[in-house]
């Protein structure tokens, strides 16, 4: 007997398949793979960033379980764990400030995530040059105002 359908729980892995689809179809450097199924579904992607033409290549892993929002790593170079620098302590990105919620899982990663990723790198390269945040801001608990 198959399973019922339960409309009441949100479908993660079709959340997580429609995301898969819009990144590789938007940037060909990336590749992403569905791991687990059902509620347990969750996408990594894999892919190379570099924000404009005097940049480094920046190699970053997404994560997105389709319940919370995406996680972004940069993974080569490895970058320093530096809250000025607006990362959380597992070196996670921190994109943009929570309380405001911009993310939703029916806004597109390709849209949204990859191109503030993007945009977080290059504010990272002007912080390495004088120590300071250009980019929108909020304090961290920790971190120099």
């Amino acid at each position: 007997m198959a399973a019922k359908y339960d409309k009441s729980r949100p479908d993660y892995f079709a959340r997580v398949y429609r995301q898969k689809v819009l990144i590789e179809r938007s940037f060909d450097c990336f590749r992403c793979t569905i791991k687990g199924r059902g509620l347990n579904s969750s996408l990594v992607c894999t892919g190379k960033i570099q924000p404009t033409e005097h940049s480094e290549v920046y190699k970053i892993r997404l994560k997105y379980d389709g319940a919370s929002s995406p996680k972004v790593y940069v993974v080569d170079p490895e970058l320093p764990l530096d809250i000025n620098a607006h990362m959380y302590s597992d070196k996670r990105l921190c994109l943009y400030y929570p309380k405001e919620n911009p993310w939703k899982h029916t806004k597109s990663i390709s849209d949204t995530i990859i191109p503030w990723t993007a945009e977080w790198l290059v504010y990272y390269e002007l912080y390495q040059i004088d120590g300071k945040w250009h980019g929108p801001f909020v304090p961290h608990k920790g971190s120099k105002s």
